[in-house]
């Protein structure tokens, strides 16, 4: 018979069978199934071959029908050497701690780098993410996901305008950049201050030029509000104008209302789940319930296992269920036309120049359509509308000189 293909993993001996009926003992172990190889005759009495261990059992009613005896020659397979091994448990043990210590180490966070952060905002960094538990030593499979530790990071450094976390290994690649103190303004060439809406002027703080405008003045977009030209008309100077001039705009803003609106609120209970997926298949550590709460939102953290440099088939999946519940709430026509007006407000002014303030707003029109509040607004606002514009100081002087000789002909 042919060698079996699976007898290292359950297992074979090599044996000797002694007897006077050799023949009819092999014609009745291959009816009976029994698979033997590498038959090898020894003498007219005796053969050697190998039989495969869970077949030794179905040897003793042959042996005792053809009068033969069975001799163990050698034994192979992985049975027999799980048999040694376990006879030597200190080595079995020895060996079972020896991966679980490679295996933690594995998997265990080795050093956090913080680059680009002053030594203040990099304590600052230190003590965030202590309380989020990510520290030389932690478990990597245990920690958030990288884009939590970023968003977390983000959240509470003021003094940063980005942060990436990155994961090398065992090592965690925290990179900052941080807010930049105002660099000083460069030296620009001569412009003027010009509008740049139309506009009733209200006040005007003038650092360098000369104020062409004065309060309760209208303007039109383009009209120069400070000018660059200084001193006399016969011999000017010319300066890069600087300040700020206040004027009263105009805006008007649509906007509209649900007038029954539904939102979400979490009730604080949460669940969770822990799994170790393999080839896809998520067995269950911690957490058996398939559905915790009729209405959540889940959160799934999935982290790979490693072994030295390998990544293993394996990953630790971590399921967080967060509990809402769904309120609707109906508002009424006031409620609704103090929240469109803010809204409204606070669009408005996030697309005008820092310091900008609403000093009067009006509803023109306000009706209900397919139940929302649909509103008109228009709004008063102060507002600096104030742009440098570059000019040539030749051109400047033959302005002023024609002028000049404009004003002598009328005269």
């Amino acid at each position: 018979m042919k060698k079996s293909w699976n007898e290292k993993w359950f297992g074979h001996v090599t044996v000797i069978i002694k007897g006077r009926l050799i023949e009819p003992f092999l014609n009745q172990a291959v009816r009976e199934g029994i698979e033997i190889w590498d038959v090898k005759r020894i003498n007219e009495q005796k053969i050697e071959c190998a039989i495969m261990l869970r077949d030794v059992k179905a040897l003793k009613p042959l042996l005792k029908k053809t009068e033969c005896r069975v001799h163990f020659k050698d034994r192979y397979g992985l049975p027999f050497v799980l048999q040694r091994l376990m006879s030597r448990s200190g080595i079995v043990i020895g060996i079972l701690l020896a991966f679980a210590i490679i295996f933690i180490l594995s998997n265990m966070v080795w050093a956090i780098n913080i680059n680009g952060a002053d030594p203040k905002v990099e304590q600052e960094i230190q003590s965030i993410l202590k309380k989020k538990h990510i520290h030389v030593g932690s478990l990597e499979f245990l920690l958030p996901s990288l884009n939590s530790i970023e968003t977390e990071l983000s959240s509470q450094l003021n003094k940063v305008t980005w942060v990436g976390v990155s994961k090398h290994g065992t090592t965690y690649r925290i990179d900052v950049v941080q807010k930049e103190l105002p660099k000083k303004e460069k030296e620009t060439g001569p412009r003027d201050l010009v509008a740049t809406k139309e506009g009733t002027i209200q006040r005007v703080y003038v650092e360098k030029g000369q104020s062409m405008v004065e309060p309760d003045q209208v303007v039109q977009k383009g009209d120069t509000l400070v000018s660059g030209t200084i001193g006399k008309t016969e011999d000017p100077g010319f300066v890069s104008a600087k300040g700020k001039v206040i004027a009263e705009t105009w805006y008007h803003s649509t906007t509209e209302v649900p007038l029954d609106t539904s939102y979400q609120t979490y009730t604080g209970s949460t669940y969770t789940k822990h799994q170790l997926t393999l080839f896809g298949w998520d067995a269950p550590l911690w957490g058996l319930k398939s559905k915790p709460f009729d209405k959540y939102k889940k959160e799934v953290n999935r982290k790979k296992l490693h072994f030295l440099f390998w990544d293993l088939p394996i990953s630790y999946k971590k399921t967080e269920y967060r509990e809402y519940d769904k309120t609707s709430r109906p508002l009424t026509e006031t409620e609704a036309l103090t929240i469109g007006k803010t809204d409204a407000k606070n669009h408005l002014l996030a697309g005008l120049p820092e310091g900008s303030k609403v000093i009067n707003e009006k509803v023109r029109t306000k009706r209900i359509k397919d139940g929302k509040l649909m509103l008109t607004i228009f709004f008063t606002v102060h507002e600096d509308i104030a742009e440098p514009r570059s000019f040539l100081p030749k051109e400047r002087k033959k302005e002023i000189e024609k002028k000049n000789e404009e004003e002598e002909e009328s005269q």
